[in-house]
């Protein structure tokens, strides 16, 4: 299955979308806000109610000893016979507590007659409406001019405006003025108090507001019989009100927020996905059909003088390319040197070739022949050292790398260089000068014995006197390196050709036929270069000669 691709400016948006929805869940959660807030109003009633059904029922025991003992046989037969509240001791106990409670509280017999209301007593109406939730019709009309609805209500209200068209509440309610006009009071809660029991009930509320009222009946018992009821009612108009507040401060905060997100995706987009789009064009189009590389294009990268992550991706690209650039040019130069080197050997064989079909003398028959044997033996020497730089640059010097005893290795290649140079004077020495104290390293073998031959056999051409150094030692950062020396006391180089020596097919040598390709030192700095190393090159302190010194990090 093909992978999704998005673009970075879309997942960009995606994020922001999510971050924005943050206020939209949270304005999501206000129903179940509500619901809580619900259950703790009705709790509170509750609450309230069995608080007062317990005072009463103390204040009626305290309301019937007062009256004396010596009737205390015909009060016992009144109160079995009409055993209720009486409606002066329910109006005291409302009065009493001087206002101190948040609901509509109304006392009644156990017939549900109206004993006591607390609406009735003397209050101001902020008293009334805290207790009762209801306002008159004046404080409705002018509440609701100082309460018209904000714009962002308006425009977030639409959406549940169009489903409440199509669906219906899920639940009808009463009218709250069902007990307006009654003397007595029969509604589900009040008969389930007269029963004994707690009851609720939930009814719309009066006065013109959009809520709904709360009424929680509890029974006054006085030996397990009901001797009153108190009804507690609420409305949930407050509620909704703060409700309404937090709906229309969620709704600001949604707005201003997805006015952030819609700068932030612009400004972000301006600064990462237009750079990136136009650094990624520009890449492409920096080179040819042919793969030729335009370096004026290069140095024009978007965001190269960023000092960001962009500015970074824009200076990588620009190295990259500048590496492959150079090894391209590498590459063709090396080719041509290649082709012009072996012109030479196949125009002398060519040449020699031609002159044996001559009649010629058995000796200079003998010369020709030998000629063509040399160029032979140079054009393989040549195609060898082009090998060996076709593998260094295609070889993975950690995969090839092992342990080698860097004592023992050196040792047997310059014993196989002496053969060649029985005149020279090779000895291998530590960095004191001290016989050698043996160490090992983790390198690729080819590679070191390549800079090895190649950096001694170049020094036995020049001098009769060699010193090699070779050690594993350890730098101030806890790394090690691979630390090798070749000195001799030769003629030495001049600085002006310190550079030139490593470059392919350059040699100094006056004799052209010593069997040197010019390729061994520029086959070492390629090493080196492979493995990150360094090496160059100054006047022996001790020989007097030339003193090519290595660096290669293990």
């Amino acid at each position: 299955m093909k992978k999704l691709r998005l673009p970075i400016s879309i997942q960009i948006s995606i994020f922001l979308i999510i971050a924005v929805f943050v206020p939209v869940a949270a304005m999501m959660m206000l129903k179940t806000y509500e619901i809580q807030l619900l259950k703790m109003t009705e709790n509170s009633n509750v609450q309230q109610a069995r608080i007062l059904a317990a005072s009463l029922s103390a204040s009626f025991n305290e309301e019937n000893e007062f009256t004396g003992a010596e009737n205390s046989i015909a009060i016992q037969e009144k109160n079995n016979a009409n055993s209720s509240i009486s409606s002066s001791l329910a109006k005291e106990i409302l009065i009493n507590m001087e206002g101190n409670f948040d609901c509509r509280i109304r006392i009644l017999d156990p017939q549900g007659k109206l004993l006591a209301d607390s609406s009735n007593l003397e209050k101001s109406q902020e008293e009334y409406v805290a207790e009762t939730g209801s306002r008159s019709s004046e404080s409705v009309s002018s509440s609701e001019k100082s309460n018209k609805e904000p714009f962002v209500y308006k425009i977030f209200s639409i959406p549940v405006r169009i489903y409440r068209k199509f669906k219906a509440p899920s639940a009808v309610y009463s009218n709250a003025d069902f007990y307006s006009k009654k003397t007595v009071y029969d509604g589900e809660e009040i008969k389930a108090a007269m029963e004994g029991h707690y009851g609720a009930k939930t009814r719309i509320s009066s006065g013109g507001q959009i809520s709904v009222t709360l009424y929680s009946a509890v029974p006054v018992l006085k030996n397990e019989k009901v001797i009153g009821i108190v009804l507690v009612s609420r409305s949930t108009w407050r509620i909704l009100q703060n409700i309404y507040e937090l709906r229309t401060d969620l709704g600001k905060i949604f707005l201003l927020s997805l006015l952030v997100v819609i700068l932030t995706a612009v400004f972000l987009s301006f600064r990462i996905s237009l750079p990136l789009k136009k650094l990624a064009k520009e890449t492409s189009e920096c080179a040819d059909k042919k793969g030729h590389i335009d370096s004026e294009k290069i140095k024009q990268f978007t965001g190269i003088k960023r000092n960001d992550e962009i500015g970074d991706l824009s200076r990588s690209f620009k190295t990259l390319i500048n590496k492959l650039d150079s090894k391209i040019r590498y590459t063709q130069a090396f080719s041509s040197d290649v082709n012009h080197e072996f012109k030479n050997p196949l125009a002398a064989i060519r040449s020699s070739a031609e002159l044996l079909k001559d009649e010629l003398s058995e000796k200079e028959r003998i010369n020709f022949s030998t000629a063509i044997t040399d160029e032979i033996t140079h054009l393989e020497q040549l195609l060898t050292e082009v090998r060996n730089i076709s593998k260094i640059e295609g070889t993975n010097t950690e995969e090839q790398s092992e342990e080698i005893p860097l004592y023992d290795f050196a040792a047997n290649i310059i014993s196989r260089i002496k053969k060649n140079y029985q005149n020279v004077q090779i000895e291998l020495l530590d960095q004191e000068n001290n016989p050698p104290n043996k160490p090992t390293a983790k390198i690729n073998p080819d590679y070191l014995e390549i800079i090895l031959t190649n950096l001694i056999d170049n020094a036995a051409s020049f001098a009769k006197h060699i010193q090699v150094l070779i050690k594993n030692q350890k730098l101030n950062d806890n790394k090690q390196e691979l630390l090798l020396i070749v000195a001799d006391n030769g003629k030495g180089i001049e600085e002006s050709e310190y550079e030139k020596i490593f470059d392919r097919f350059y040699s100094n040598r006056p004799d052209s036929n010593s069997g040197h390709t010019g390729l061994g030192l520029s086959i070492v700095k390629a090493i080196v270069d492979a493995t990150e190393g360094e090496i160059k090159v100054q006047k022996s302190s001790k020989l007097g000669g030339a003193e090519f010194t290595v660096h290669i990090p293990l």
